[in-house]
């Protein structure tokens, strides 16, 4: 059995328990890659109730046949001081009733606050169990970022935040079986510790859903023949970090300027009513519309491939799969030069970027490639070309082999001494 111990709650409703639309996905495609190698996955996390999701997620349940068990833990919507009291204890004794039957436990560091998945591992070391070690974010850059320019308390608590952060990822990667990091960046962190550390991207979309090469060439025909607008999005949660209100912004400035440029953006979060203020505040609101959450799959996919471009502006280090689908869309990315952003403008040779929060410049590329249409058709073959090799039942089709590798290779010569 492979047994996952992680953050994301399982949503209970009656007698069904439901997931995230994308979480579920995620789920299958590692079930299929393992092909029944490890028998059934087993889930352990925390639960909510189902009418307490987000607005932005939409909710999938989970049936027999699927061949993963979901196991509800503690309720996720208590305070911390309820977690540490007694909740801990709740989680601890969950993952120890399924840990003897587990072949391989998969685990990682979240949140210093509630490191509920670095519990999973830490038991599964304690069990003398192969393990997985999944990192997807630099959160100690991310931290430093979002508390730069803030109060001193706020700033020292970042401090002391990424410290823990860093000491536990270090030993985590350290005693795995298999790590894996998602990008250079975390490479950078964490690589020089790791065990057995390999470079994935856990996109989600499959290679047949890649955009088909005669639709592609038909939207570029239009960009570089039709005097119409350039079509950009976004397709995400709408919250400050993500800086969606840059993207408005920058939108403005390029239309001050003369270029014919559109941002439409598909998600919902708790700064949709502000950004739809800013774009009404701009006079925007013909041309920034919002079209709220979206089913992923397939069909988001198709849709996506109507636009030109994929907009993104974060304000602090993030590795989102957004970017990995826009390519799947035959969709540039123009972005802020956050650090994954560089590494993929590097290696996939689809992306434009200017330096994080610099509005003005985003403003002149969007100038410059409306007058220079065909930069952007060359980059919308690129990302075509790198979605192929981004597919998700590519990358999971490698991490299984390596899962096979670090569990082949793990010897219960002794139990560590921790």
């Amino acid at each position: 059995m492979y047994l996952v111990t992680i953050q994301v709650p399982i949503y209970v409703h009656g007698g069904e328990r439901l997931l995230a639309t994308d979480w579920r996905r995620s789920l299958m495609l590692l079930r299929d890659s393992f092909d029944g190698r490890f028998g059934r996955i087993q889930v352990v996390a925390p639960s909510l109730d189902a009418k307490s999701a987000q607005s932005d997620q939409v909710l999938e349940p989970m049936r027999d046949s699927d061949d993963i068990e979901l196991y509800p833990s503690f309720r996720w919507d208590g305070s911390l001081s309820d977690f540490w009291r007694q909740d801990v204890r709740t989680w601890h004794r969950d993952i120890t009733a399924l840990l003897p039957s587990a072949d391989v436990v998969h685990g990682g560091f979240c949140d210093v606050y509630r490191p509920l998945d670095y519990i999973g591992f830490l038991s599964a070391l304690h069990a003398d169990k192969p393990t997985v070690f999944v990192q997807d974010t630099d959160q100690v850059q991310q931290e430093t970022e979002l508390s730069r320019g803030a109060p001193l308390p706020r700033r020292a608590l970042g401090r002391t935040y990424a410290e823990i952060f860093e000491r536990c990822v270090r030993f985590g990667v350290k005693h795995a079986s298999l790590t894996l990091l998602k990008g250079r960046a975390l490479h950078a962190r964490y690589g020089q510790y790791a065990k057995n550390p390999h470079n994935f991207h856990d996109t989600s979309f499959l290679g047949r859903e890649v955009v088909e090469l005669p639709r592609l060439q038909q939207r570029l025909q239009s960009l570089l023949e039709q005097p119409r607008p350039l079509r950009l999005v976004y397709c995400g949660r709408l919250e400050a970090r993500k800086g969606v209100d840059h993207s408005i912004d920058a939108i403005a400035r390029a239309r001050a300027a003369g270029a014919r440029v559109t941002f439409e953006i598909i998600g919902d979060g708790p700064d949709r009513a502000a950004l739809e203020r800013k774009a009404a505040n701009l006079e925007l609101s013909q041309v920034v519309k919002f079209h709220g959450r979206r089913v992923y799959g397939p069909e988001l996919l198709a849709d996506l491939a109507s636009y030109d471009a994929l907009l993104f502006t974060p304000l602090a280090e993030d590795t989102p799969r957004m970017i990995f689908d826009g390519y799947a869309a035959g969709l540039p990315l123009l972005a802020y030069g956050i650090e994954y952003v560089r590494e993929r403008e590097a290696e996939d040779g689809a992306a434009r970027s200017v330096p994080p929060r610099d509005v003005a410049a985003l403003g002149n590329l969007l100038c410059v490639l409306d007058r220079e249409r065909e930069q952007l058709a060359k980059l919308a073959l690129r990302a075509r070309e790198a979605a192929v090799y981004h597919a998700a039942d590519a990358w999971y089709r490698r991490r299984a082999e390596w899962t096979y590798e670090a569990a082949a290779r793990y010897r219960h010569t002794r139990r560590p001494q921790y």
